[in-house]
C-alpha cells in the first residue's frame, strides 16, 4: 500500500515523495500549491521584501509578515509530502524555494552522471 496525505485538504491525495517518483510528485505538488497561490515561494517569483532602513515602516513589516506566513505554508506542504527516506535532503533548508532547490538537485541528474543514471535505469 503506498503512503499518502490529504494534503491539509480531502481534496489532494498523492502519493508521498520516495526513491523513484520525482517527476510526477513535482507535477503534482506545483499543481496543488498553484491552486493554493503558493507556487511562487518555490519558483523564486514570490521572493521576500526587503526590510529597508532602520526603523522598519509598519506596512513593509506586514508585507514581510505576510510573506513568511505563506512561505511557511508552502514548507509545510513539502514536508508533509516528502517520506522519512527523503527527508534528509531537505535539510538546512530556511525556505520553500530552498527545499525545492535541493530536492531538485538530488532528484534532477544533469550532465555526465545525468546521462549514467539513466542508462542504468533503462539498462
Amino acid at each position: 500500500m503506498s503512503e499518502q496525505s490529504s494534503a491539509g485538504s480531502s481534496l489532494y491525495r498523492i502519493e508521498h515523495l520516495g526513491k523513484n517518483n520525482w517527476i510526477p510528485w513535482k507535477t503534482k505538488v506545483q499543481a496543488i500549491l498553484g491552486d493554493k497561490g503558493l507556487e511562487g515561494y518555490i519558483d523564486g517569483t514570490k521572493v521576500i521584501p526587503a526590510r529597508g532602513q532602520s526603523p522598519v515602516q509598519a506596512d513593509r513589516l506586514t508585507a514581510i509578515a505576510k510573506w513568511e506566513d505563506k512561505d511557511r505554508k508552502a514548507r509545510t506542504m513539502i514536508v508533509l509530502l516528502v517520506s522519512d527516506t527523503q527527508m534528509v535532503h531537505l535539510t538546512g533548508a530556511n525556505t520553500a524555494k530552498e527545499m525545492w532547490d535541493q530536492l531538485k538537485l538530488i532528484k534532477e541528474s544533469r550532465g555526465q552522471q545525468g546521462i549514467y543514471t539513466w542508462r542504468h535505469k533503462l539498462y
